[in-house]
């Protein structure tokens, strides 16, 4: 857009909206001749700039021509900038998914779709399409890093699942470790259990021996060796539960009602 240099385009900048939203109302020349040569902004600037001659309507017809249209031009490009950020925010809501990279490429988006509409103000073909060529290489880039950030999600999303499964696989596993452990143990309680109530036990645990000597030899006799035999007896321990139960005796009390 090339620099102006008339009345209306030395007049703040809160003016010039003020007459393009008026001719975009449809206000009459003669009326906005009138209501803008009474403005002690517009008053001030014809003064200090222009000896003091009011706006006439050739100015206001070359501005309907040059300010207003670009003003228009603008507008529009604003208006559809608009809607593709509007349009980008509605598919955000819907997917549930937002972050920073993602609403920066829809912003990029909107400034290539800007681009696009900015073409038709060219008039040299040559140059319309050299720009043509840029804005799609632009595009192409866009896509490509839209396409990677998605496929960089998705194959985050699954080391998260296959993170997830492998955890709650260790999870199973050390459940089932202590499961084992305390059946384990509360085998290793019943035998003992078992071997402590087998009588020859009981009375050798109750005895009161007078030497090492001795009591190993009244272990011999329990588990049937001869007094000078050097053999490894086999232990009830290493038996079946019902092994030692039947060799136990148990005289629990009756349980009263």
């Amino acid at each position: 857009m090339k620099t102006r240099n008339g009345k209306i385009a030395r007049l703040p900048k809160e003016v010039r909206e003020q007459l393009n939203h008026r001719l975009e109302n449809g206000w009459g020349g003669s009326r906005l001749l009138k209501w803008l040569n009474e403005l002690p902004a517009v008053k001030e600037v014809l003064r200090e700039e222009f000896h003091g001659r009011p706006i006439r309507a050739q100015n206001l017809s070359d501005w309907r021509q040059g300010g207003y249209a670009d003003w228009l031009k603008h507008q529009d490009s604003r208006d559809g900038m608009r809607w593709a950020v509007e349009r980008s925010e509605q598919l955000a809501e819907g997917s549930g998914d937002e972050d920073f990279c993602e609403h920066l490429a829809r912003i990029v988006t909107v400034e290539v779709a800007a681009q696009v509409q900015r073409l038709d103000q060219i008039e040299d073909p040559k140059e319309r399409w050299r720009q043509l060529r840029e804005v799609c290489a632009e595009l192409w880039k866009l896509r490509n890093s839209t396409n990677y950030g998605q496929s960089v999600g998705l194959g985050w999303e699954r080391w998260q699942r296959q993170v997830s499964q492998e955890d709650a696989v260790l999870e199973e596993q050390q459940q089932q470790k202590q499961a084992e452990q305390h059946r384990s143990q509360e085998e290793n309680l019943e035998k003992m259990m078992d071997l402590f109530h087998d009588p020859a036990m009981r009375e050798w645990v109750r005895t009161d021996f007078p030497s090492k000597e001795a009591e190993f030899l009244r272990l011999k006799e329990i588990y049937g060796l001869k007094p000078d035999s050097k053999d490894t007896p086999r232990h009830p321990w290493h038996g079946s539960r019902d092994m030692l139960r039947r060799g136990a005796v148990y005289n629990y009390p009756a349980k009263s009602d």
